[in-house]
C-alpha cells in the first residue's frame, strides 16, 4: 500500500529555526532529520512571550504550541 501526503501536510512550509540557517522544508522528519545531523544538540524553545518550554525535537513544539497557545497558533 502507498501512502500520500494530504494537502495540508504537503503544503507546510517549516524552516530550520537556527539562526543564519536557511533549510526549509514540508514536513517534521525531514526538518528533524536536518537539525540532528546540522545542529546537534540544539535545544527548541518556544517563541510565545512569556512560555519557557524547550525540547528537542520539531513535532513536540509544534504540539505544545497547538495545545498550549491556541489562540496563537495560524
Amino acid at each position: 500500500m502507498f501512502w500520500k501526503k494530504k494537502d495540508k501536510a504537503a503544503s507546510m512550509n517549516l524552516t530550520c529555526q537556527v539562526d543564519g540557517c536557511s533549510f526549509i522544508c514540508g514536513d517534521y522528519l525531514n526538518l528533524q532529520k536536518h537539525t540532528y545531523r546540522k545542529h546537534p544538540g540544539l535545544k527548541l524553545q518556544c517563541k510565545i512571550d512569556g512560555c519557557n518550554f524547550t525540547c528537542d525535537d520539531y513535532m513536540t513544539l509544534g504540539k505544545h504550541t497547538s495545545w498550549k497557545h491556541p489562540q496563537e497558533v495560524v
